[in-house]
């Protein structure tokens, strides 16, 4: 088996352990989730102090969160990712 083979295998086994959820693992993540969330209410708290009253709305806020998740998505699933191809050789 050649070395690049070797390391297709390498990489398929280990996503596919990466993408197994275990307790230790959905608990980073509900911790994660919760700092993220925390931070974002705090950005439109004090935007709503400074006078921006359009943060008021359901959907400023709605569109704050989206963009803030979409923004964050690596980073809330990086424990469910296998570590990139060229690191493993």
């Amino acid at each position: 088996m050649g070395k690049k083979k070797r390391q297709q295998k390498l990489y398929k086994k280990l996503a596919q352990e990466a993408r197994k959820p275990t307790l230790a693992k959905i608990l980073k993540l509900m911790a994660k989730t919760f700092v993220l969330v925390l931070v974002l209410s705090f950005l439109i708290a004090a935007g709503i102090a400074a006078g921006l009253d359009w943060l008021k709305t359901f959907w400023a806020q709605l569109a704050i969160y989206g963009v803030g998740y979409v923004l964050a998505y690596r980073w809330l699933m990086s424990d469910f990712m296998p570590p990139p191809p060229d690191k493993l050789g």
